[in-house]
């Protein structure tokens, strides 16, 4: 982000926090955090005296930014994890600024060369918090549900991004498109009840405080299936967790009392489905946004992917889809 552009935000966020919070707070006050992806600056107030606050300041650049106040209040309103919000000002044309609680820097990625134990503890922590989620009943504006059209962009999203233009295979790309088995996925998962989901619900986007969790990022909220949040959890590439883990944790998410039901089938065909996505986002980002460090992640979400449909019975719904991709992805090694 240039410096200029860095400047003015600050000094429109210190002026907020001027007049709306009462705050003597300056410019030089405010330390970056998140530099304007998707139109969304977040910096942290730093007072000489007493507690820091996170600023975020957003634009119309993306639609679901403006969802993330409404959404925050609905949450809070119905005891999920989130951050407590203090001031917020309309700034108008689907732009806007809000300060909330600082809750740290502490994600759950933080802990991914943690010892198992410790990972497991902090994983049924997040299953816990995030059947409460979707155990909301939402009287606020949420984004599309998924449909028919929103399961088959992720599709496309992979094909043209992973696919045709990170491997330079418009052939697969086509190939996967044209499949059958990917068509009849998309009208099986579009046909069940739905849920309100977080959309978005990988470790970056869970932050740890005082022994809790707390979920961030959730202007994408819409309804779906809840297994897409946990299997955008067990299945996140940038943890990169173990099969055995990840099988004891979707075993104690079914066996955990008082929540929804949770059905296997459903977590393996969301599984492959939020990776398809993941990987056509990773591609997008490093080729198209310039930000070359998600390359990394393609080679782990693709080992993942293939050993996840690798594992996928063949009396298992997923099977043909599971066969579909692999066939795709296969002759990329």
């Amino acid at each position: 982000m240039a410096a200029s552009t860095a400047k003015t935000i600050a000094s429109l966020i210190a002026d907020f926090l001027q007049h709306d919070t009462r705050t003597a707070a300056s410019p030089e006050q405010l330390q970056c955090v998140s530099q304007g992806a998707s139109g969304r600056w977040i910096m942290r107030y730093l007072p000489p005296e007493g507690s820091s606050v996170i600023c975020i300041y957003w634009t119309s650049d993306r639609e679901d930014n403006a969802s993330f106040i409404p959404a925050l209040r609905g949450l809070l309103k119905e005891g999920v994890h989130v951050p407590q919000l203090y001031a917020c000002r309309d700034l108008g044309e689907g732009c806007g600024v809000c300060s909330v609680e600082d809750l740290g820097n502490r994600t759950l990625l933080s802990l991914r060369e943690e010892k198992t134990e410790t990972l497991r503890c902090t994983y049924e922590n997040v299953l816990y918090c995030l059947d409460d989620l979707h155990r909301t009943q939402p009287d606020w504006p949420l984004q599309p549900a998924f449909d028919e059209t929103l399961y088959n962009w992720e599709h496309e999203y992979f094909a043209k991004y992973l696919l045709a233009q990170h491997h330079n295979r418009p052939d697969l790309a086509q190939s996967f498109l044209d499949a059958l088995p990917r068509k009849k996925v998309i009208s099986f998962l579009s046909s069940l009840p739905r849920r309100p989901i977080h959309r978005d619900c990988q470790s970056e986007n869970i932050l740890l405080h005082d022994s809790k969790v707390y979920f961030v990022d959730f202007q994408g909220m819409r309804l779906g299936l809840p297994e897409y949040d946990i299997a955008s959890l067990l299945y996140d590439p940038y943890m990169d967790i173990s099969v055995q883990l990840r099988t004891e944790l979707l075993e104690y998410r079914q066996n955990m009392p008082h929540s929804l039901p949770l059905r296997k089938e459903l977590v393996e065909l969301c599984a492959i489905q939020r990776i398809l996505q993941a990987l056509g986002a990773y591609a997008n980002i490093a080729h198209n946004k310039k930000k070359t460090h998600y390359l990394q992640f393609i080679p782990t979400g693709e080992k993942i992917l293939l050993d996840h449909c690798s594992r996928i019975a063949s009396s298992s719904p997923a099977a043909p889809f599971a066969e579909c991709v692999r066939s795709v992805l296969l002759p990329l090694f």
